[in-house]
């Protein structure tokens, strides 16, 4: 069996993570907003595919803060259109946390969610995970 080096291991490493990585937020509706569009044309973006009739289409849930004078609407995208009273087990991870501050989309993805939430003291990620 030939030796394979650590930094060759070390590398397909990298790329298997960057690769889930990407997986994790990879749909393709997340990767069509812009920063600075309104609530209501991020919302229509992220509905594409769902059923008719659902309020907050591909959203698992909501959450309105008011904070400095500010208001956070952080919505979690689910690209399956599960809601949490429905399936309570869904972990953050399959989720996409979507932030719009005073009515314009802010930022996406768990990395920018963190910032926010050690900014403004946001919680956002489920305890028990």
């Amino acid at each position: 069996m030939p030796q394979v080096s650590r930094s060759r291991l070390a590398s397909i490493a990298l790329l298997s993570i960057t690769g889930l990585l990407m997986a994790a937020c990879g749909d393709s509706r997340i990767r069509k907003l812009d920063v600075g569009i309104s609530k209501d044309s991020a919302l229509k973006v992220l509905a594409q595919g769902a059923p008719a009739g659902d309020s907050l289409p591909n959203m698992y849930k909501h959450g309105q803060y008011l904070v400095d004078g500010k208001i956070f609407d952080v919505y979690f995208f689910d690209q399956e259109n599960r809601k949490v009273w429905l399936n309570p087990e869904v972990t953050d991870k399959e989720l996409t946390p979507i932030v719009i501050v005073d009515g314009k989309l802010a930022g996406t993805g768990w990395n920018y969610m963190d910032e926010v939430s050690d900014k403004y003291r946001i919680q956002a990620r489920t305890m028990a995970q």
